[in-house]
């Protein structure tokens, strides 16, 4: 295959199959009046098909040595600007001040940092594709009473509605990666109300530490608080003492988070 060859410090498997990348990009569901950031430019695969719909796209590529033959493969194209630089670090307003699409084939060790980045601006992004590790991707859709169900699943779907759309496999990519690839949709969410985000993170985190624990014993000590409060807070919102983690929904975490911090500030 022609072109730099990927580094595995970056993590790179460059998406090599035609008609996989014709059924992301197509996720993305883009018009000419739309803007698009690309996490991860590669050699272009994804970038060439968002550019032919007419909607203006901002890629991005931390690999310095692929930057020049992106530049030349789009010097024609008005639509696309390349951008040199980590995606975890930038501030959309420095390029558009709207709202945008975003699409990237994650690698498995940046996810975290990239669902806080669109945490952070979920009020900018209308639509999101993200192709990362199936395994993790199982996660980040899993739903309360799965065994996947976890702190990154809690966080991502209090703002968007998240369903894995297809699977790839190792063969669509170049290398051929180790793992099953997901691809999936993150649409935005009417947001809940969370009075103090941090604790809410924590009791989420806390809760999870261990899996095997019941919620009482993982929360006991948790701002102070003793079993017997835990279990008292607990019991205010109908929820057994005896749960685990997994058991609990979304609302759940919040008003376990607004009980908590009520009791803080009492």
């Amino acid at each position: 295959m022609p072109g730099q060859k990927p580094q595995k410090k970056f993590s790179q498997n460059f998406l090599a199959d035609k008609k996989i990348a014709d059924r992301i990009v197509a996720l993305l569901d883009t018009t000419p009046d739309d803007v698009i950031f690309e996490i991860g430019s590669g050699r272009g695969t994804l970038t060439k098909l968002i550019a032919e719909s007419g909607a203006r796209v901002f890629s991005f590529e931390l690999d310095r040595r692929l930057i020049d033959d992106l530049n030349k493969k789009f010097d024609n194209c008005e639509n696309v600007r390349i951008v040199n630089g980590d995606f975890l670090r930038v501030e959309p307003g420095d390029y558009y001040s709207g709202k945008f699409k975003l699409i990237g084939n994650i690698p498995y060790d940046i996810t975290s940092p990239l669902i806080d980045w669109i945490i952070r601006f979920r009020e900018r992004i209308v639509r999101a594709v993200i192709t990362t590790q199936k395994e993790l991707g199982d996660r980040i859709s899993s739903h309360p009473g799965s065994r996947d169900w976890a702190p990154i699943a809690v966080f991502c779907q209090c703002f968007f509605e998240i369903k894995t759309v297809m699977t790839i496999p190792p063969s669509a990519f170049y290398p051929p990666p180790r793992v099953i690839s997901s691809a999936l949709i993150f649409e935005p969410r009417t947001s809940p109300e969370i009075s103090d985000r941090e604790t809410f993170e924590l009791i989420v985190r806390r809760a999870f530490k261990q899996r095997r624990k019941l919620l009482v014993n993982n929360l006991d000590g948790f701002e102070g608080l003793d079993r017997k409060s835990v279990e008292l807070i607990l019991d205010s919102l109908g929820i057994d003492p005896k749960s685990r983690a997994e058991q609990l929904g979304i609302g759940d975490f919040i008003a376990l988070s607004e009980a908590i911090t009520s009791a803080k500030l009492s």
